[in-house]
């Protein structure tokens, strides 16, 4: 592996974020100390700029087709590389149920993860996140703390899955490039957390059919978004949720998708901020959602409501609306709705 120098690879990654989609990790300087993983790590506001863009979700992608017949939901915490979503067709993200996915990019980060991760756990929350290979590259002390802080993730039960080796473009790549960042990130991964991811998120959601091919050649299924947050053009939580709520409002009026993946930058201090504040609105709502006898929102753990296996499908080829097994959807309604109903009795008590 040659990996770019500390230079070039910023330089890529500002490139990146003119041209793309997502919002990139804040880069600082930092003391010798070892993180305490025990504890939340103190904030800081990340540096990088970007530009404004679309936060509907899906870029580059149409419409996906109906589903086919129902898929179960799997909840595994044995697997925090994702192997068992290898070789699957692109994932868009949208499901006509209430269920959700939160989905983190452009980590480790010092300042922020670790916060995030309390506050995951606070919420009872299993996430992705797709890390930035080059940010645990090295034996300085800001990526011995992102070394040790992916090492936290895996510890606490979330998926991990590359968002490639240097955040760049990969439509702009050469295909020699475009493997270089998917075979060095592959080796970071495995030098760090023992072994590779078999989730992408291309940085930006940036796909062509012919990177398209390359990335299923290394056997990763690639898993974009339906729900943006705008995290990357803002700077307060409070703006991330109404963003977050206006997305789901609009993804449910134009497409009939009630749910879905969400994408948010652990980068970003507004953006961890935010995260308790979408699981209070999200709670609120049930509470409404219950009284009206209406589905709740019901957050899931990994991919596997939206994974479908790619078999002799074309690399750019998209899953179908995800679609729960029917049984499955009642039995978690069920346990939600008891739930639910205990805590909004106990509010309203108060």
């Amino acid at each position: 592996m040659n990996p770019r120098g500390g230079i070039a690879r910023k330089v890529a990654q500002l490139l990146c974020c003119a041209l793309g989609l997502a919002g990139g990790a804040a880069v600082a300087a930092v003391t010798g100390a070892q993180p305490d993983l025990r504890s939340t790590a103190q904030a800081a506001v990340p540096t990088r700029e970007a530009v404004p863009v679309s936060v509907l979700g899906r870029p580059d992608m149409a419409t996906p087709p109906e589903a086919p017949p129902v898929m179960r939901i799997e909840v595994s915490r044995t697997d925090p590389f994702g192997a068992r979503f290898r070789d699957g067709m692109v994932v868009g993200g949208g499901t006509r149920h209430r269920l959700l996915l939160f989905t983190f990019d452009d980590g480790p980060d010092r300042h922020n993860t670790l916060r995030l991760l309390d506050y995951l756990d606070e919420a009872g929350v299993r996430a992705v996140f797709f890390l930035t290979a080059s940010q645990m590259l090295g034996a300085n002390p800001r990526e011995r703390w992102h070394q040790r802080i992916a090492k936290e993730i895996v510890r606490r039960g979330h998926l991990v899955g590359s968002h490639t080796l240097d955040h760049v473009q990969l439509p702009v790549l050469t295909d020699v490039e475009v493997r270089h960042q998917l075979r060095g990130a592959e080796e970071i991964f495995e030098q760090v957390l023992g072994a590779r991811p078999w989730l992408l998120r291309p940085p930006g959601g940036s796909r062509s059919p012919r990177v398209d091919g390359i990335i299923a050649a290394r056997g990763y299924t690639t898993l974009l978004w339906n729900v943006g947050t705008g995290d990357f053009q803002v700077r307060t939580p409070e703006e991330v949720l109404e963003t977050w709520k206006r997305v789901l409002e609009r993804r449910e009026a134009d497409y009939g998708e009630r749910g879905g993946i969400v994408l948010l930058h652990d980068t970003h201090e507004w953006s961890v901020e935010a995260f308790p504040r979408m699981i209070q609105e999200i709670r609120d709502r049930n509470c409404r959602l219950l009284e009206e006898n209406e589905e709740l929102y019901d957050i899931v753990d990994d991919p596997s409501l939206f994974f479908a296996p790619r078999g002799d499908a074309e690399p750019t080829a998209l899953a179908p609306l995800a679609e729960p097994d029917p049984s499955v959807l009642a039995e978690r309604q069920a346990g939600l709705r008891e739930r639910t109903a205990m805590r909004c009795r106990r509010l309203a008590a108060n």
